[in-house]
């Protein structure tokens, strides 16, 4: 059988001479439009990663000194660390973070270790109960507890797990309890109270406490007397109380508390500077609350007034 070929050459001649037909070039192209941003984020998620951080993905905790510090808030999607001694307002912090997230109408989650959680401390720094989610994990009873706070009726009975299984180690129970919050979604802020907890998450652990974050997008807070998270944090914050103030009412009452002066400082910061610090004033309800910022950075507005416990 002859074989066939076909007429038109397989590769075009190289023009030889002036007058000679061209053939379009790779270089020929027409120029590209640029690619919007938007439509990176929506087809290809390259600032995924960027956007949950951004400043409009904050919460902030309605001091002013302390947004300034931490540039508007904690970050969404990622883990924070609020770490210091015993009695340096790391409790007030948080629960001023509660608060700023309830008033938004969001709801918050509080995963207890210690079952050192006083409902009416948060409620007292403007928390809305009814959006907060408590869970305790036994401290020294050994049981576990959960239900959502209200300022009427207080049940920490309101969810218990089954008698019938064997009862999971406190650390490992409030591990898989932060990922199932985390990956039901609709929880603007989860706290988690380590109390004082001598040695800090196993990696494997806080990678997937990281993981879950930023797939939530909600602000994660981690309490405790030193870091927990490792590497994994984007931001510790470090307390430090400075003074103690005291009053009485009448000569030979009995003394009051009245208010704490604390300094924060960002010891660790994947987002923003390290070393910053800031001084804050933090005030019970007999006295004024004064509020004041490190010399480095400006308060932008009077901070709130903050119960102590």
């Amino acid at each position: 059988m002859a074989a066939v070929f076909p007429s038109a050459p397989l590769y075009p001649p190289a023009p030889s001479r002036a007058g000679s037909p061209s053939f379009p070039r790779a270089t020929d192209r027409p120029p590209s439009r640029p690619v919007e941003r938007q439509q990176l984020i929506e087809f290809t998620g390259v600032f995924k990663g960027r956007e949950l951080t951004r400043k409009g993905r904050r919460l902030a905790s309605g001091l002013a000194p302390l947004d300034s510090l931490l540039d508007g808030g904690i970050a969404r999607g990622r883990i924070s660390e609020i770490v210091g001694p015993p009695s340096s307002g790391k409790t007030a912090i948080v629960a001023a973070f509660a608060a700023s997230a309830t008033g938004r109408g969001e709801v918050a989650a509080w995963l207890d270790l210690p079952d050192a959680f006083d409902p009416l401390s948060v409620e007292a720094a403007g928390a809305d109960l009814n959006r907060i989610l408590w869970t305790s994990f036994g401290g020294r009873s050994g049981r576990i507890r959960a239900g959502y706070l209200s300022s009427d009726v207080f049940d920490p009975d309101a969810i218990e797990p089954s008698r019938r299984r064997r009862a999971a180690s406190p650390w490992s129970a409030a591990l898989k309890a932060a990922e199932m919050v985390l990956e039901a979604g609709g929880f603007g802020l989860l706290v988690l109270d380590f109390g004082a907890a001598r040695y800090p998450l196993a990696e494997s652990a806080a990678l997937r406490l990281a993981r879950a974050a930023e797939r939530s997008g909600a602000a994660v807070l981690a309490l405790a007397e030193r870091r927990m998270c490792g590497t994994f944090a984007a931001l510790t914050l470090s307390l430090g109380r400075r003074s103690t103030r005291f009053s009485r009412p009448a000569p030979g009452a009995p003394a009051l508390f009245d208010g704490l002066a604390l300094e924060a400082r960002v010891t660790r910061n994947k987002l923003g500077m390290l070393g910053h610090r800031a001084e804050l004033e933090l005030a019970g309800p007999l006295c004024e609350n004064p509020s004041r910022s490190a010399p480095d950075r400006a308060p932008s507005r009077p901070a709130s007034q903050r119960e102590i416990r």
